[in-house]
């Protein structure tokens, strides 16, 4: 891990609890429009509502994968 890396986690640690809590909004948005524009890459065809849908059903994979023991 780099400096760049450190000096996030020292800047997020001086962060109000609703700073954090936008800032965590503001990651999970891009997170998903990276991971629509990855399945838009993966199905060049598919449209907006069908990419959607895929999104939805590998969050919830992630989901369950996650609660597993």
């Amino acid at each position: 891990m780099d400096a760049s890396f450190w000096d996030e986690i020292e800047r997020s640690r001086g962060l109000s609890g609703a700073q954090k809590m936008s800032e965590s909004l503001r990651l999970f948005d891009e997170a998903s429009r990276r991971m629509l524009a990855g399945i838009k890459a993966e199905f060049p065809d598919i449209g907006e509502e069908e990419a959607r849908r895929v999104r939805s059903e590998r969050l919830e994979i992630i989901r369950r994968l996650e609660s597993l023991p």
